[in-house]
């Protein structure tokens, strides 16, 4: 917990800390009597006990349940280095582990708490739509497995499971998170319930809120340097899209085996709604390790496109899709597209994740641990997402640099922190293993930056276990500073010991002396160096002005 150092005492901060729930906590009751004792209206649980063994959706319970277990007690979210998050994704169908457990895992704690409040609200509507007991007139509950509500709830999950599993073998790309189910059971949503599901998005941002106001009642920012990349570059779109269609389609398939039809308009508006505000118009591309092309235009005529097609697919009747001389039914155009776009994702997933990664150049050497390798590198092919494509060429080839993990047996290929990321924060922790074991190894950067130029750098890493045996992984060329003194100029080189002092000259540097210690000088070229803790001081004569300052991971 973060406190304002000259305003607010731990006492006080406890204080409004519960105040601020006892308001929350009030105004929720305060709401609950106004819309159901003022107004008039029954409990929702009375309705939802018409639907659910009393009143509770037990299978997103369950699914919650589980996915929160995976994330902290699998990928161990709570032990030294945080969650593992590169043993989890679905690197390569090579790799089953990873494919197991993907789709049940997360790179956050904000990762796993949107998604899960997601599933809470979708996953309650689809559930709804699903129903423990039978819809139709006439059929008693437990008559045969098809009506019995715990058999019921055992499907639900199952159908739950069968989406994950499906995201995970079909979607390319190394995919992690619950989002690509949490969007089927949106779209089993928007098709049997699409008022209610956009009451839902709505509703999304309250509990939201609220799950915020209870977790963290009071909160302090300040402004700080930070390194982030687009909201939309982090997102995996194409398992999105694979779990939206796929939960249309069961909707649909729900819809015709009851034979009932929603309205196509309220269809319609329900998954444009659901697409905009899930950001499914961001298609973009790499550019860099750092730099993306974001396709606005494209990306807001398919969400409509796709709100239409959806829209179609609902359609109650076979009515023709272009006036009476084309008798091939709309809905059915609308349901093979749907079709046609979860196969074209197959088939693009299914061979990308049967590739064959390799480490690639300019990554060897690092710290080795079961298989993984965890280094720094710049300007290197990221080996997983270049396409090889022969008539593109290199036009798709993305560069990389920074903290980079790689595993030959389980085709793992990842930048895990970018350069500029691990320059801002002067260290990165990098958790490897899978569900049996983990380790910890931290990178740390170090940084000489001089006054007018440019700055030069090394990398080390070492275990979490053994912080004294630290190995250099990367060392960046010298560092050129632009003062002229005394006729000379200098620059710092990076050595094995530390870092030196150099006299530049027009081939290189001519003579270098060893970095001072603390509070200690060395003369080059008629110029003292002092260093005065992380400052180097350059004092010629009468003339005296700060050289470089030096950067760690404490300082920043």
């Amino acid at each position: 917990m973060s406190m304002h150092p000259l305003l607010l005492s731990p006492e006080t901060i406890s204080l409004l800390e519960r105040v601020s729930v006892a308001l929350l906590v009030g105004g929720l009751v305060l709401s609950y009597l106004v819309v159901y004792r003022l107004g008039d209206r029954p409990s929702p649980f009375q309705r939802l006990r018409t639907r659910f063994i009393v009143g509770i959706p037990w299978g997103t319970v369950l699914v919650v349940v589980g996915v929160y277990l995976v994330y902290h007690v699998v990928q161990g979210a709570g032990d030294p280095g945080g969650p593992n998050v590169v043993g989890f994704r679905s690197w390569s169908l090579w790799y089953p582990q990873g494919i197991l457990f993907s789709w049940l895992s997360h790179a956050s704690s904000a990762h796993l708490t949107g998604n899960l409040l997601a599933t809470v609200v979708f996953g309650g509507i689809a559930e709804y739509a699903w129903s423990h007991y039978p819809t139709e007139t006439g059929q008693q509950s437990f008559s045969s497995w098809r009506t019995n509500p715990y058999a019921r709830v055992g499907l639900y999950v199952v159908g739950i499971s069968a989406v994950g599993l499906a995201g995970s073998v079909f979607v390319p790309g190394a995919i992690i998170g619950f989002s690509g189910v949490v969007f089927a059971l949106a779209g089993v949503a928007i098709v049997t319930r699409p008022l209610v599901t956009v009451g839902g998005i709505l509703g999304l941002e309250g509990v939201d809120l609220v799950y915020s106001g209870f977790q963290n009642p009071v909160g302090f920012a300040e402004a700080r340097p930070d390194f982030s990349v687009p909201y939309w570059a982090d997102t995996a779109l194409q398992g999105h899209l694979f779990g939206l269609v796929a939960g249309v389609l069961l909707g649909v398939a729900l819809l015709r085996y009851r034979k009932r039809s929603p309205n196509i308009g309220h269809v319609w508006f329900a998954a444009l709604v659901f697409t905009v505000s899930r950001s499914m118009w961001t298609l973009f591309w790499f550019l860099s390790d750092t730099e993306f092309v974001l396709f606005r235009g494209l990306g807001a005529a398919s969400v409509v496109v796709l709100a239409s097609i959806i829209a179609i697919a609902t359609l109650p009747d076979p009515r023709p899709l272009v006036g009476e001389r084309i008798e091939v039914p709309a809905r059915r155009v609308g349901v093979v597209i749907l079709v046609v776009l979860v196969v074209l994702v197959a088939l693009a997933g299914v061979p990308y994740n049967l590739a064959d990664v390799s480490s690639g150049d300019g990554v060897d050497g690092g710290i080795e641990i079961d298989g993984y390798t965890v280094t720094y590198a710049e300007n290197v092919e990221d080996q997983y997402t270049s396409l090889d494509i022969p008539v593109v060429g290199d036009a798709l080839s993305v560069d990389a640099s920074g903290v980079i993990v790689t595993s030959d047996k389980r085709n793992v290929w990842s930048l895990e922190t970018p350069r500029d990321e691990l320059a801002l924060n002067g260290f990165s922790v990098v958790v490897i293993g899978d569900s049996t074991w983990r380790e910890v190894v931290i990178m740390n950067h170090t940084q000489w930056q001089l006054s007018g130029g440019n700055s030069t750098y090394k990398v080390y890493g070492q275990h979490w276990q053994e912080m004294d045996d630290q190995q250099l992984l990367f060392t960046a060329p010298l560092g050129e500073g632009q003062p002229t003194i005394n006729g000379s100029r200098f620059g710092i080189v990076p050595s094995t010991e530390f870092y030196d002092i150099a006299v530049l000259g027009e081939n290189g540097t001519r003579d270098r002396v060893q970095m001072p210690a603390h509070n200690e000088s060395v003369d080059l070229a008629g110029v003292t160096f002092t260093r005065k803790n992380n400052r180097l001081i350059a004092r010629h004569e009468q003339t005296e002005l700060l050289f470089a300052e030096y950067r760690t991971e404490r300082e920043r």
